[in-house]
């Protein structure tokens, strides 16, 4: 059994939001069943990227992370220089998620429409992951400004989710083709 330690947010919002992650999961998985290899490979791993997310939005494993490299910087002795280590940890993560965005975008050129929105969705929780990352190093005004009841980063988080949902189900109602 989980530890409530492990829990990160117990509110409705927070378990819709983990639930919501392993329903588009499970699109992307159902979808993986109808693929042709190259496409099989995209829903799996967005499959697996769903539940890594869906676990970690409890979990909050970027918490001991930060916790982890704050004890570290106070070990080491570079803990005053810490804004220019988070800023750099930001920038090689942006970086980081546009090289993947370029990269499966031109892996998934021919790729039929769902699987290229279900990139997009991709693209918006990678978006959300660096606001997201960001909001722990202070930068968090846009994130946490409520609209609707909910952050606004939750907004951007719950449309990746979304696309990629509608996509895998959109995707898995294509017109069967061969195998590759």
């Amino acid at each position: 059994m989980i530890s409530a330690s492990l829990i990160n947010d117990r509110s409705t919002t927070a378990w819709v939001i983990v639930a919501a992650y392993f329903a588009g999961a499970a699109a992307a998985f159902w979808a993986s069943g109808a693929a042709r290899k190259r496409e099989r490979q995209f829903w799996i791993g967005t499959a697996l990227l769903l539940t890594f997310l869906g676990f970690n939005k409890e979990l909050d494993l970027q918490t001991f992370l930060t916790e982890t490299a704050r004890k570290l910087a106070h070990y080491e002795g570079w803990y005053d220089q810490r804004r220019l280590v988070q800023g750099l940890f930001l920038l090689l993560l942006a970086a980081g998620l546009i090289v993947a965005i370029i990269a499966l975008a031109r892996r998934l050129r021919r790729s039929p429409l769902p699987v290229k929105s279900a990139a997009l969705g991709i693209a918006l929780l990678f978006a959300f992951v660096v606001m997201r990352a960001g909001s722990f190093h202070h930068i968090d005004r846009w994130v946490t400004v409520n609209i609707g009841g909910l952050r606004r980063g939750w907004w951007l988080e719950l449309a990746g989710i979304a696309v990629i949902a509608a996509s895998a189900l959109a995707y898995r109602n294509l017109p069967r083709r061969k195998s590759r």
